[in-house]
């Protein structure tokens, strides 16, 4: 009876951990956005106009920076990126001097310094956009672009893995002078 019982939850076990998949090797992302808020060209209708003819909406551009931490053991290939849902080309660096500090300059005297990531023994890459793509994506893709401010997409021991984050952590712009 013992030994039926024994070979019975030997086989549950092993039935169970073949279901059970493979934790993907990053361990947290950090997403942070900057908007660089350029100065507002008034539209003259000529040149001898001196008024302009509405005041225009400046258009917000960003400075994005996203990190990937995970194991120094492991090899990712990060293979695609979609910040608000719109897909870009990517490029990527290693990054070996930990923390990550983004002086943010105020104007004031003494200007703010973020910790954008800590020191950790893990291994951290700097994933950025380069140019919008006109790569066409799965619809799962789109899914999760939509749900999500980031996607990250890599692959790992020839699997694609997904890394989202809800909404980036958006840093103050710098003042410029």
């Amino acid at each position: 009876m013992d030994k039926k019982i024994f070979i019975l939850v030997f086989l549950l076990i092993v039935i169970v951990s073949g279901f059970t998949q493979a934790k993907p090797p990053v361990k947290k992302i950090y997403g942070y956005k900057q908007a660089s808020i350029p100065g507002i060209v008034p539209d003259y209708t000529e040149e001898n106009d001196i008024q302009p003819l509405g005041k225009t909406k400046p258009k917000l551009n960003y400075n994005y920076w996203f990190y990937l931490e995970y194991p120094k053991t492991e090899k990712i290939n990060v293979t695609g990126l979609w910040i608000s849902g719109i897909r870009h080309d990517i490029k990527t660096d290693t990054i070996t001097d930990l923390p990550i500090r983004k002086i943010i300059f105020t104007g004031m005297e003494k200007n703010d310094t973020t910790i954008m990531v800590p020191v950790t023994k893990n291994k951290i890459i700097l994933v950025y956009p380069s140019a919008e793509s006109k790569i066409g994506d799965s619809k799962y893709e789109l899914n999760l672009a939509h749900s999500n401010e980031l996607v990250v997409r890599y692959v790992w021991k020839n699997k694609i893995y997904y890394s989202t984050m809800k909404k980036l952590k958006e840093l103050d712009p710098d003042v410029r002078q």
